[in-house]
C-alpha cells in the first residue's frame, strides 16, 4: 500500500517536472498547488489488521472527497495526501514512525487505533507541534496534558461505563466475569466497566488474565473457572480477533451466557474468526450513533460498499469525520501550521456522520454519545444509543 502511494506521489512529481521544463507558461502552475500531506499510523498487518484497514479506508474516501472540492487557500489549490504506515499495534514501531513524521511536513496525524501504541507516541508528536486525531480509547491518552492530542472517539471510560449501564438496566444482569487480555486498551475499558457495574449492584466475580498471544490452553483453563465460577455473562477486554476466538471456545465448552465488550467487539472481524458461535446474545457499544440511523450515515456506508466491496467497520467513519474536522481547522485559519490547526481544532464544532465534534480542556469530545449492538445472525443490529 506504502509502495503504491510514494510511487504514484514521485510520478506526479516527475510529470510536473516534465510540464515545468516543456516552457515558462505552465511554470507557476505549480506554485499553484498546496499539498497538504497527512499522516497514518494504524495497524495494516497482523491480527489487528482489520481494524486499521478499515479505518485507513475511511480516511481515503474523505482524502479523495476534499479533493473533488477543489479548496483554496490564499489563491492555492489544496490537494490532499495521506502519508501511510504500519505500526503493527506495536509500541515500538509506532514510535519509530512518530519520530520519522513528527515535523516532517505532515499537517496532522490520523492515528494511532491502539491505546498501547498511542501511549508510547503521543509526547512525540505533541513536541512537534503535529495535531494528532486518534480513535484509541485508553483515558490515559488524553491526560497527560497534551494539547496537540484529540480522541475523536468515545473514551473506555464512556464505553465501558455505558455497556455496565445497559448490561444492568435493560438485560438485568446481576454478576459477571470478565477477560483481560493484558494491553492498554483492555485495563481502561475493563477499569470503567467494572467500576459502573459496581455503582449499579453489579458483581464482578473474577477477572481472567488470557493474554492474545496465549496458548488455547491457557484460554480454556480461565474459562473453566469462570464458568465454575456461575457469572451471568462474561465481559471481554480484547481486540478483534482475540475475542472472536474466546467467544468459539466459550460456546465449544458450553458456556452460553450473553457476551459483552467494547468498540473492538463491533467488529465483522468477529463473526468471521468466530462463525456460528457468535450468537444473538453477544453484545458491544461503539461510540457514536450507528451509521443507519445518522443523516449522512447511509450515504456514507453506500459509497464505501462501493468502493471497498464491503460495509464499513469499527473506524472508518470515525476516520472519515476526522479529515473533514482537520479540513475545517484548515479553511478557518488558512494555515498548515500546526499550533494554528490546534488552537482551531480545540475550539472547532462541527457535526459529524457519526458524532458532534466538540472538545472539552483535556481534547475528549464534550459529547459521547454510544450505540449498544448485538450479533443477530452473524451481523450488528443496533439496540440503543444513550
Amino acid at each position: 500500500m506504502q509502495k503504491i502511494l510514494f510511487g504514484r506521489i514521485a510520478l506526479a512529481g516527475f510529470m510536473l517536472l516534465g510540464a515545468a521544463q516543456a516552457g515558462a507558461a505552465v511554470t507557476s502552475a505549480p506554485e499553484r498547488v498546496q499539498v497538504v500531506r497527512i499522516g497514518f499510523s494504524g495497524p495494516l498487518t497482523g491480527p489487528n489488521a482489520a481494524i486499521g484497514v478499515d479505518a485507513l479506508n475511511g480516511m481515503q474516501i474523505a482524502v479523495d472527497r476534499l479533493n473533488q472540492q477543489g479548496i483554496e487557500i490564499d489563491g492555492k489549490s489544496l490537494r490532499f495526501e495521506t502519508v501511510v504506515r504500519d505500526d503493527q499495534s506495536d509500541p515500538q514501531r509506532g514510535l519509530e514512525i512518530a519520530r520519522e513524521l513528527a515535523g516532517s511536513g505532515i499537517s496532522a496525524l490520523l492515528g494511532p487505533v491502539n491505546s498501547g501504541v498511542a501511549l508510547a507516541v503521543v509526547k512525540t508528536y505533541n513536541d512537534a507541534q503535529t495535531p494528532v486525531l486518534t480513535a484509541a480509547s485508553n483515558p490515559k491518552v488524553t491526560q497527560a496534558g497534551q494539547p496537540y492530542v484529540f480522541r475523536i472517539v468515545a473514551s473506555d471510560g464512556d464505553i465501558g461505563a455505558k455497556m455496565a449501564q445497559y448490561a444492568s438496566r435493560n438485560l438485568k444482569l446481576r454478576s459477571v466475569a470478565v477477560i483481560d487480555d493484558g494491553s492498554p486498551y483492555a485495563q481502561g475499558l475493563i477499569d470503567a466497566f467494572q467500576k459502573s457495574a459496581k455503582g449499579l449492584g453489579m458483581q464482578s466475580l473474577q477477572r481472567e488474565l488470557v493474554p492474545e498471544q496465549a496458548a488455547e490452553s491457557v484460554a480454556a483453563d480461565a474459562l473453566q473457572r469462570i464458568r465454575d465460577g456461575g457469572a451471568q455473562a462474561v465481559f471481554i477486554g480484547a481486540y478483534s480477533m482475540q475475542s472472536g476466538r474466546l467467544i468459539k471456545l466459550m460456546r465449544q465448552m458450553k458456556i452460553d451466557v450473553p457476551v459483552m465488550g467494547g468498540d473492538a467487539l463491533c467488529s465483522a472481524a468477529v463473526a468471521k474468526v468466530a462463525g456460528d458461535a457468535v450468537k444473538d446474545n453477544t453484545y458491544c457499544v461503539l461510540g457514536g450513533a450507528w451509521l443507519t440511523k445518522a443523516a449522512d450515515g447511509a450515504v456514507f456506508a453506500a459509497g464505501f460498499q462501493r468502493k471497498f466491496g464491503r460495509v464499513p467497520d469499527v473506524y472508518a467513519a470515525s476516520y472519515f469525520d476526522g479529515v473533514m474536522l482537520l479540513a475545517q481547522a484548515i479553511k478557518s485559519t488558512g494555515s498548515l501550521e500546526g499550533s494554528q490547526l490546534m488552537s482551531a481544532l480545540a475550539r472547532t464544532r462541527y457535526k459529524g456522520i457519526t458524532a458532534s465534534y466538540e472538545f472539552n480542556a483535556q481534547r475528549d469530545l464534550k459529547e459521547s454519545t454510544v450505540t449498544i449492538l448485538r450479533f443477530k445472525g452473524g451481523e450488528l443490529s443496533p439496540l440503543a444509543s444513550f
